[in-house]
């Protein structure tokens, strides 16, 4: 993504257009609150939604702006307001004007209430994945002001979610195009997150190790790492997911318990790293997973399972992977895995892979099939023939 090229688009006054396609490729306007000009808030207007500024919730409320009342998890309006020396406030050029103000920090008393700028409240990017919060990252990556003009994309029938529409409004009128995915992955690389909370001494059959605990303010999962120093500038590494059936009730469905030993075994002998990830049943939870199990023994393989509850066939992501490998301070490593996906998340990052080391599954009559479908369906690389 070339920030400076949208920065660049900006400030000649284009708008960026702002997907999201995690919910139906739902699109808004974005520009900088700071810079609001009539001529860019006339066209922003004119996509037909709801013109709105973004800011931050923690900001807004301790400058005495109030928010409306809202579900959990639902956008965070406020009371919509005008600048107190607005004639009307409902102008593009009275609007703009607004906007600049409340970019300029003003507090409650310098406007009048109820207005014509509405008014939302970010709860950070980590909390919720919106376009009021991507919005907010989008202008501090962009060297602005984290206040934001904001406004859905409506087509010519006043629907929204319409993608093909945003795309082609965008090429019309030279618009930037940028996904929340995108700013959310410069989010994560920006920003660290999370941090070292405690390190204790772990003996274990497999040999002594450390065990790190983390302070995790990006997906508030509690991941651990186990380590085995000195690991040296290019550790092994393993980043296993959590497995309650397989790493402590030895199921002999899946690969997860040997993986996970082998691991240990291997990174004990050498120095290493493992990543314990709390993504239980590739990233859907324990609950949904036992009920995959269910579908499972009616028939359908794992991929299907999951997609039959209406999950992806792997929902895992790496985004606190590569915060706890920067935390330890660690950015190349000999990754053990069978999953190029792992490799490619991490290198995404800027954690450079130099290295897959085989990790070969334990094969059992119970796991044969789960192990074919990992091969066929989800690309994975077994150094064992099943």
């Amino acid at each position: 993504m070339n920030w400076d090229s949208i920065r660049n688009a900006i400030l000649d006054g284009k708008p960026v257009v702002l997907i999201d396609n995690r919910r139906e490729f739902e699109a808004d306007l974005v520009y900088p609150a700071e810079i609001a000009s009539p001529e860019v808030v006339n066209f922003m207007l004119s996509m037909k939604g709801l013109l709105c500024l973004t800011m931050d919730m923690g900001e807004a409320l301790k400058r005495g702006f109030f928010p409306l009342p809202s579900k959990e998890g639902e956008t965070n309006f406020l009371i919509p307001v005008d600048y107190g020396k607005n004639f009307t406030g409902i102008t593009a050029e009275e609007r703009a004007l607004t906007a600049k103000k409340l970019a300029e920090g003003l507090s409650i008393e310098h406007f009048r209430y109820p207005g014509h700028l509405h008014l939302l409240g970010g709860v950070g990017l980590n909390r919720r994945r919106g376009h009021t919060e991507g919005s907010l990252e989008l202008m501090e990556i962009l060297g602005f002001k984290r206040y934001a003009l904001i406004v859905e994309i409506l087509d010519e029938k006043g629907d929204s979610h319409k993608g093909e529409y945003a795309l082609k409004l965008a090429g019309e009128h030279g618009l930037p195009v940028v996904n929340i995915d995108d700013v959310w992955k410069e989010f994560v690389k920006r920003k660290q997150l999370i941090k070292v909370y405690a390190n204790a001494r772990l003996p274990t059959r497999y040999g002594e190790f450390r065990i790190i605990a983390f302070e995790n303010e990006l997906d508030f999962k509690e991941h651990v790492a186990i380590v085995r120093e000195p690991y040296g500038e290019v550790p092994l590494l393993r980043i296993h997911s959590k497995c309650l059936t397989g790493d402590t009730l030895a199921s002999l469905k899946c690969d997860c318990g040997s993986q996970l030993a082998n691991s240990l075994r291997m990174i004990a002998q050498g120095g290493g790293i493992l990543l314990y990830m709390d993504q239980e049943g590739r990233g859907i939870g324990l609950k949904e997973k036992i009920k995959a199990y269910e579908l499972q023994d009616r028939g359908l393989d794992t991929v299907e399972a999951n997609e039959a509850l209406g999950h992806r066939a792997d929902e895992r992501t790496y985004e606190a992977a590569f915060q706890m490998l920067r935390a330890l301070d660690v950015s190349k490593v000999r990754l053990i895995t069978n999953n190029p996906a792992k490799a490619k998340a991490l290198e995404e990052f800027g954690i450079e892979v130099v290295e897959m080391v085989p990790a070969p599954p334990e094969v059992t009559e119970y796991n044969r099939t789960y192990l074919k479908v990992k091969e066929e369906k989800l690309g994975h690389r077994l150094p064992v023939k099943v």
